[in-house]
């Protein structure tokens, strides 16, 4: 099993040259968050955005992604990648279920999503939009037959019933979608807004440091440049 937060920031490295050909700043899911499909790859040095498909990565490590060659890698031309992350969960009740922080995938599958307050299986998303998530068992409508069409045009002429809702969720309110920053140029001469700490608890930025390119080179040494760009204003 595999969180997308250990994936994003990680190298990659071309095994033809066995040079650096950029980092992970985002992940790519189809559709309905069913399979992760890709990642966008920034390269440090044009800070161009590149694709790079699921089934051109060679093998992902610890600290790296291994690829055959560069000339897999596509020009972005999309900003739609479909990460859940940041999306406020709803039920069709209109129940918050929090903020999704992660999601844990099998290789290509996805198989469970986090939120602020809860984990559940990939089945359960209904659907996925830009900003939210619809929460519960998915099924594809059918088209429907003439007595269908009939029963529900005199369904809808019945007096309606409210259903008070028996839940009060008053106090849960949806938290705003996660920043997420592709160009790390953006970041240089903002101000950090809370101490970010690494592996063993190495500082790499205090409150009130100014962001410079040391202090995001050693975030993304330390996996932590969506932490970075997180805690900066």
């Amino acid at each position: 099993m595999e969180k997308i937060s250990n994936i994003i920031s990680k190298k990659v490295i071309s095994l033809e040259t066995a040079n650096q050909v950029g980092y992970v700043v985002n992940v790519i899911f189809d559709e309905r968050v069913k399979f992760f499909t890709g990642l966008i790859i920034i390269d440090d040095e044009s800070e161009n955005s590149f694709v790079l498909k699921r089934e051109d990565i060679h093998s992902m490590g610890d600290d790296t992604i291994m690829i055959k060659s560069a000339d897999c890698l596509e020009y972005n031309i999309s900003s739609n990648s479909n990460n859940p992350v940041g999306k406020t969960v709803y039920d069709s009740n209109g129940n918050c279920l929090g903020r999704v922080c992660d999601v844990e995938l099998s290789g290509k599958v996805v198989k469970k999503i986090i939120t602020s307050f809860c984990e559940f299986p990939q089945r359960f998303v209904r659907k996925s939009g830009d900003n939210f998530i619809i929460y519960g068992i998915y099924k594809k409508e059918k088209e429907k037959t003439f007595k269908e069409k009939v029963d529900t045009f005199q369904a809808s002429n019945l007096p309606k019933v409210t259903i008070a809702s028996t839940i009060n969720n008053e106090s849960i309110k949806p938290e705003s979608p996660t920043r997420i920053f592709v160009n790390s140029n953006l970041l240089i001469g903002k101000i950090v807004i809370n101490e970010i700490l690494g592996f063993n608890n190495e500082l790499i930025a205090k409150k009130n440091d100014v962001i410079n390119q040391k202090i995001i080179n050693k975030a993304k040494s330390h996996n932590k440049l969506n932490l970075l760009s997180y805690y900066s204003k």
